[in-house]
């Protein structure tokens, strides 16, 4: 029986993406975010922090904190172990996720303020706001340690799920160049050796070298537009040495397939392609045989 049929949604309609529920992406993000909080804390001191601790110190402060830290870490571990659950039942979408997200602040800074009642910060607070009863303290805490502890999971949630999407991207790229027949895709990869674009390979014209990246010039939607890769045209001759993709000069490799005639002015050969809009590009004497034993293979 198909369970998902069942499923509901409790708020919105665009279901949140299944890699940001894998159990190793987030765990992922549970362990980023425990080192950077535990990094922030103790680097910039943040919301006065420092004051909640008697006889403070650096190593009591540090313990303190790695205790804040621990406590945040087990609640939102706990928080996505329910989570894993819910979703077999109830299909999430982006505003039940933060909303999901900002009830563990919400939670973690319950036992924040407690954390600070037992260290005497309530106390503390009270000796400054004489006014105030215990609870009206209490909640002023609360309420301040909320939206810190929210500002605090802010920056480490983004980085978190820009890479895990980056990731999945990739992932996706990949999965469709290999569904794709390889006589006619070629897959442009960076210099990690990871693919960054696959095109018909009909579609390149020529790839133009810039600094530390390659420009590839290519035709989408009958318009010649440019997408930077960040490799160098040795890496990407060796990537496309089989391919009618082949280099001519120290700065440019063209694609065979779009050329339409070689024509020699003086010592240099000049290459003329079939789209009038790009600029003729010479052929160095270094690379002056290849490329006229190439042009033959792929002109016959």
């Amino acid at each position: 029986m198909d369970t998902r049929k069942y499923k509901l949604k409790i708020f919105g309609n665009k279901e949140l993406p299944s890699y940001l529920l894998e159990k190793n992406n987030v765990v992922r993000m549970i362990l980023f975010t425990t080192v950077y909080s535990l990094a922030f804390i103790n680097i910039f001191r943040p919301f006065n922090s420092e004051t909640w601790i008697p006889n403070n110190n650096s190593t009591n402060y540090f313990m303190y904190s790695s205790l804040m830290v621990l406590v945040g870490m087990v609640v939102i571990s706990l928080s996505r172990v329910i989570m894993g659950l819910v979703v077999k039942k109830v299909s999430l979408t982006y505003p039940d996720y933060v909303l999901w997200l900002v009830s563990d602040a919400v939670i973690v800074s319950i036992f924040y303020v407690f954390i600070a009642y037992k260290v005497g910060f309530v106390d503390n607070f009270l000796n400054d706001n004489p006014d105030m009863t215990k609870w009206e303290a209490i909640f002023a805490i609360f309420r301040k340690s909320t939206a810190n502890t929210v500002w605090m999971l802010l920056i480490p949630y983004t980085i978190s799920l820009l890479f895990l999407d980056n990731q999945y991207l990739k992932n996706r790229i990949k999965e469709i160049g290999e569904r794709i027949p390889e006589s006619n895709i070629v897959h442009l990869k960076d210099e990690k050796g990871e693919i960054r674009l696959s095109i018909n390979i009909e579609n390149i014209l020529y790839a133009e070298a810039a600094d530390n990246y390659v420009i590839i010039k290519y035709i989408n939607s009958d318009k010649i537009v440019d997408f930077l890769l960040r490799t160098n045209l040795k890496k990407l001759s060796d990537d496309l040495r089989d391919t009618p993709i082949q280099r001519c000069h120290r700065s440019f490799m063209i694609n065979l397939l779009h050329v339409t005639s070689l024509k020699k002015d003086m010592t240099e050969f000049i290459i003329q392609f079939d789209t009038t809009s790009i600029k003729d590009i010479t052929v160095s004497k270094t690379y002056q045989e290849s490329i006229m034993d190439a042009f033959m293979k792929y002109h016959k």
